[in-house]
């Protein structure tokens, strides 16, 4: 019998599901709409329902005389994805030892965006929750005006309805999967760095902690407490280092440490030289208390007496910190930020432990080319009497010859906590940007087959069109368009990259605010640039890609451009932009290369690195 459930609206076996008038299932899932969103379901949703409803019903009545065992299967309607903000695929079959997600469309074509959306149903449900990891997961996207259709593309099946029960009778012979036991199980998927920090400051338990901790951010966290610990029972300072690929986890490690020491004896707080980061840390978590500005916090405890009372301090992106050149050029201080927080470390009393989170690769700011190297030398040149400790990663440990080191491997973050699915786009980056196209397209392949997939357009409307329609099921969906702020073409496609434009844009307003509240990302009307979105992610980023860096047929080509102040290396800089913009997506990338000559080289380089041509819908003859 149906029971009510908060998950779905409508489950049961394909039996209790044909003896079921059509009308009971459809206010079923009226109720569940309402209580998810509080208001009823429109007219067209309604229309759809019952054409859905319909259509499986003739499936089942067509299979049932074949496959006798069908009737044991068990179909469930609109199974929310919990924490996914609403995201709902229209039917899952739980059939012979295999889960089978149904996505209808009313439509006679194929569609890029259903095809992409469908597929990321059965990769999100493979991946998260618990009760499917093992099953052989099966996306079929229904165009439900199609006549004789069924092909594979990519890996979602578009078959017609008048073809699905022919194809479910094809099936393979499986054990039966129990319908109350898949429902009750966990669907963990690991949130973004907002979410996530929002459940830390609440004391909730992280969703996919398993995961997390699997890859190594709660034995980082811990080595840092023992780390603290053991420099407060000794009273001596000490300094770790914890470094990680992109998505690792490093900032969830600094958040998770601080709130975890924060408590009436010992405080702690977490540092950012990242204004935007902050902005959206403080606006998510409706408090400045524990994350603050790093550079507003030098100019308070460094540049004057004053002895901050917190004795752990955690500052992200360590390697990005000042150098005295520029520190001197902005505040005429002729010390480098890592010199100035360990003389604040330094006067704190009787113990501190400073903890710097190392990126790789992310340094787009003049005055950060000094790297991890600017803390080795403000160690090194500290004439205090206090005694360091230098606990780092077993990579780093050269940088601190003549220092009392010691190694300690959990402080590496060597794994994306991003999807399974998007850990390699860091390494498709560092071969685009270096010019390794054939290893570049490799990496692609690997990603493409895992449902992670790189577009590229010239058409600015395609693009965005695309995004739309890719996240029309959820309510909380992050995407955005993402853009150099050195480039000057791309103002003459409505992305207002200038300065003067994203000095505009609020931070947290972007990052936070939902889907068609004023000035949220997924409006899609203002970009964001390297310099606002270092540090954070988007399920989906459109990239607009510029002219300060271009393909000139066998290598990238830097355009001169005026600086304020000098810089040491302006094209590794220029590259490390582009690194940043390319590494903040969870789902999948699309770049858009503006129509214009000069972008020809760079659009042909990029197609050799494996970005596939995106298109309003899928070509059959690119089916198979």
């Amino acid at each position: 019998m149906q029971t009510e459930r908060v998950t779905h609206g409508w489950s049961g076996s394909v039996r209790e599901f044909l003896d079921t008038p059509e009308s009971l299932v459809e206010l079923a899932l009226q109720d569940h709409i309402s209580g998810l969103f509080g208001h009823g379901a429109s007219l067209s949703q309604s229309d759809a329902w019952k054409e859905e409803i319909g259509l499986v019903k003739q499936v089942f009545r067509n299979l049932s005389i074949s496959r006798r065992d069908a009737l044991d299967w068990s179909v469930i309607f609109e199974y929310e994805l919990p924490l996914e903000g609403g995201r709902r695929p229209d039917v899952i079959v739980l059939g012979p030892g295999k889960l089978i997600v149904l996505e209808f469309k009313q439509d006679i074509s194929i569609s890029r965006a259903a095809v992409d959306q469908v597929s990321a149903y059965a990769r999100d449900l493979s991946e998260y929750h618990s009760q499917t990891h093992d099953l052989e997961v099966i996306p079929v996207l229904v165009p439900t005006k199609a006549r004789d259709l069924n092909i594979q593309t990519e890996n979602v099946f578009a078959i017609s309805p008048d073809l699905i029960a022919a194809t479910f009778d094809g099936l393979s012979v499986g054990h039966e999967i129990d319908l109350d036991t898949w429902i009750d199980g966990e669907y963990a998927p690991l949130p973004t760095l907002i979410a996530a920090a929002k459940m830390i400051f609440r004391n909730e338990r992280l969703p996919a902690i398993k995961r997390a901790e699997s890859l190594g951010v709660g034995r980082a966290v811990a080595a840092l407490e023992k780390i603290a610990k053991d420099a407060r029972d000794n009273s001596y300072r000490s300094m770790a280092f914890v470094s990680g690929v992109p998505g690792a986890g490093k900032t969830l490690v600094g958040l998770q440490f601080v709130h975890q020491e924060s408590s009436e004896n010992v405080n702690a707080v977490f540092l950012s030289g990242n204004g935007p980061l902050v902005d959206v840390l403080r606006g998510a978590l409706k408090s400045s208390v524990f994350v603050k500005d790093l550079h507003g916090f030098i100019k308070t405890h460094g540049l004057t007496n004053k002895i901050p009372k917190q004795h752990i301090i955690v500052f992200d992106e360590a390697q990005r910190a000042w150098d005295s050149t520029h520190m001197n050029n902005m505040n005429r201080v002729p010390f480098s930020e890592p010199e100035l927080l360990v003389a604040i470390g330094e006067r704190i009393e009787s113990w501190a432990t400073l903890v710097g989170l190392i990126g790789q690769g992310q340094e787009i700011n003049t005055g950060e080319e000094a790297g991890i190297s600017g803390w080795a030398d403000a160690l090194n040149a500290s004439d205090s009497d206090s005694q360091w400790k230098v606990f780092t990663p077993p990579r780093f440990a050269h940088e601190f010859n003549g220092l009392s080191i010691e190694e300690i491997p959990e402080l590496d973050l060597t794994k994306s906590l991003r999807s399974r699915k998007a850990e390699d786009l860091h390494q498709w980056v560092e071969n685009v940007l270096e010019g390794n196209v054939s290893s570049a397209a490799l990496d692609a392949m690997k990603m493409s087959r895992a449902d992670f997939n790189i577009f590229i357009t010239r058409d600015l409307l395609l693009a965005t069109e695309y995004i739309h329609s890719r996240y029309e099921d959820s309510e909380t969906a992050r995407y955005g368009i993402l853009a150099s702020a050195k480039d000057k073409s791309l103002p003459e496609f409505d992305i207002a990259n200038g300065f003067m434009e994203t000095k505009k844009v609020k931070y947290r307003d972007w990052y936070n605010n939902a889907k068609g509240e004023p000035n949220s990302c997924t409006n899609l009307e203002s970009p964001m640039t390297e310099f606002g979105c270092q540090g954070l992610e988007l399920d989906m980023a459109i990239v607009a890609w510029g002219d300060d860096f271009l393909w000139d047929g066998g290598k990238w080509d830097l355009r001169k451009m005026r600086t304020r102040f000098p810089q040491k290396d302006p094209h590794t800089l220029r590259k490390n932009s582009y690194r940043v913009l390319l590494t903040r997506s969870r789902d999948g990338l699309v770049i858009f290369v503006p129509p214009l000559e000069k972008f020809d080289f760079t659009e042909m380089v990029l197609l050799a690195s494996g970005a596939k041509p995106l298109t309003r819908t899928i070509p059959l003859s690119n089916a198979v």
